[in-house]
C-alpha cells in the first residue's frame, strides 16, 4: 500500500504484536525458607536455654527444684516439636498438647502430672536422638554424628532429673523403652517404605536385634530369680568391684545393642536406606541414657562415668561391626566416588528438615 507521495505506509501492528507492561514481582520480605530457618534457630536457643536451666538440678548451684522443671518443660516441648517435625508431623499441635501437659505438672506439681511428663521427656529426646543424625561413610563423620546422639539423649537424662517426678524407676524404664521403640519403628516404617525392601538380610537383624533386646531384658531378673547363689554373687561382687575401681559400671542394653546399632546404621545410611532399621535399634542406648537419672535416689557420678564407659565400649563395637559388615559401606561408590574426587553419601534431607 502507498501514498501519494510513492512512499509505502508502515503497516498497521496488529493487536497480537502489543507489548504489554508486565510489572516486576515484588518478593516478599519474608520468605518461607527465611521464616523456618529462624523458627530452627528458636527451637535451638530454646533447647539450649532449657538444657542450662535443667543442668541446675544435677549440679551445685543452690537454684530451687521448681526452677530447674521449667528448663524441663521447655526441653520436653522441643523434643516433641523436633521429632514431629522431622517425621512430617504436625509440630505445632503436638508441641501444644505437651506444653499444656507441662503446664499441668508445673501448676499443680501433681504426681501422675509428673511421671507424664517425665515419661514424654525421656521417650521424645531418645527419639530425636537418632533422627537427628546424619548418614557419614567416613569413621569421623560417623563419630561426628554419635557425638551429637549422645549430646541430645544427655540433655533428655538431665530434663528427667530437673522433673525429680516420683517414679518406680523399673516401670519409668520398661515405658520409655517401649514407647521409644514403637515411635521410632513407626518413623522408619515410613522412611523405609515397609518391610519388602528389606530382603533377607534386614529380616534377619530385625529378628536377631528384637530378640537380643528381649533376652537382655529379662536376663537379670531370671538370673536374680532362678540363677544359683554362687552365679549371683559372682555378678555383683563384678558390679562391686567396678564401682569401686573405676566408679562406674557399663550397661550391657547400650553396649551390646543400642550404641553399636547407632554406629553402623549410620554408616549404613550413607549408601542403602536400610540403615534407618539399625538406627531404629539404636533408640535403645538412647533411651537408657535418657531414664538413667530416673531414679530420685540416683549418684550422678556413676551415672555419668556409666553412660561414658559404655558409650566408648559401645563405638568400639560398632566400628567392628562396620568394618566386618561389607554392607556399611559402598566399595562401588567409593571407587566412583574416587574418579570424581569427592565422597559418596546417599542423599537425605538436611539436619534439620523434615525426612519426608
Amino acid at each position: 500500500m502507498s501514498t501519494a507521495g510513492g512512499r509505502r505506509a508502515a503497516p498497521r501492528r496488529r493487536s497480537s504484536d502489543t507489548i504489554s507492561y508486565i510489572p516486576p514481582v515484588r518478593e516478599p520480605r519474608f520468605s518461607m525458607k527465611a521464616l523456618r530457618a529462624a523458627g530452627v534457630s528458636g527451637l535451638f536457643l530454646a533447647w539450649l536455654a532449657g538444657f542450662a536451666v535443667a543442668l541446675t538440678s544435677v549440679a551445685a548451684v543452690g537454684f530451687p527444684d521448681r526452677y530447674a522443671r521449667y528448663g524441663a518443660a521447655v526441653l520436653a516441648v522441643v523434643f516433641t516439636a523436633g521429632v514431629a517435625r522431622r517425621s512430617g508431623g504436625r509440630s505445632t499441635l503436638w508441641a501444644t498438647l505437651v506444653a499444656i501437659l507441662c503446664g499441668i505438672a508445673l501448676v499443680t506439681e501433681w504426681s501422675w502430672a509428673m511421671a507424664g511428663a517425665s515419661v514424654v521427656t525421656a521417650t521424645f529426646g531418645a527419639v530425636l536422638a537418632v533422627l537427628l543424625t546424619r548418614p557419614a561413610e567416613t569413621l569421623s563423620g560417623v563419630v561426628r554424628e554419635y557425638v551429637i546422639a549422645l549430646v541430645v539423649a544427655t540433655s533428655a537424662a538431665v530434663a528427667v532429673a530437673a522433673w525429680n517426678a516420683p517414679l518406680v524407676y523399673q516401670r519409668f524404664y520398661l515405658i520409655v523403652l517401649g514407647a521409644a521403640l514403637a515411635t521410632t519403628f513407626g518413623i522408619v516404617w515410613s522412611l523405609g517404605a515397609g518391610l519388602h525392601g528389606l530382603g533377607r538380610r534386614g529380616v534377619a537383624l530385625i529378628v536377631g536385634g528384637a530378640g537380643l533386646v528381649a533376652v537382655l531384658l529379662v536376663y537379670g531378673t531370671i538370673v536374680r530369680t532362678y540363677g544359683s547363689p554362687t552365679v549371683v554373687e559372682a555378678i555383683d561382687d563384678a558390679v562391686v568391684w567396678l564401682r569401686e575401681t573405676v566408679r562406674g559400671v557399663p550397661r550391657p542394653t547400650e553396649v551390646l545393642i543400642g550404641f553399636p546399632a547407632l554406629v553402623w546404621g549410620i554408616s549404613t545410611r550413607s549408601n542403602r536406606r536400610q540403615g534407618w532399621w539399625m538406627c531404629a535399634f539404636g533408640v535403645v542406648g538412647t533411651a537408657v541414657m535418657a531414664t538413667a537419672l530416673g531414679s530420685p535416689n540416683a549418684d550422678t557420678t556413676y551415672v555419668a562415668l556409666s553412660t561414658l564407659y559404655s558409650a566408648i565400649l559401645g563405638l568400639i563395637l560398632g566400628i567392628a561391626i562396620r568394618a566386618l559388615d561389607p554392607g556399611s559401606t559402598s566399595r562401588s561408590g567409593r571407587r566412583a566416588a574416587r574418579r570424581d574426587g569427592d565422597t559418596y553419601v546417599r542423599p537425605e534431607p538436611p539436619r534439620f528438615a523434615a525426612l519426608k
